[in-house]
């Protein structure tokens, strides 16, 4: 089974009026995002709203985006 640190995120600041924020996204499931004040704060709440959509899926009999982790 995958776990929500398999998948690979991206954070940015976005600096729109009303955003101000970090904003985190897995990038091989991309309507799976989250923000938060900080960068950190962000990845954070990336990894619970992943966790809640990799749970999600399981009870629903849905198969997860494979993660594609880059490996160095």
């Amino acid at each position: 089974m995958n776990k929500p640190s398999d998948y690979k995120t991206r954070t940015w600041y976005s600096a729109a009026k009303g955003d101000e924020c970090y904003i985190a996204q897995v990038v091989q499931w991309p309507g799976i995002m989250a923000h938060g004040e900080t960068r950190e704060h962000a990845a954070r709440e990336i990894q619970l709203a992943l966790e809640g959509a990799l749970d999600a899926a399981k009870t629903a009999g849905v198969a997860a985006p494979e993660p594609r982790l880059q490996h160095a």
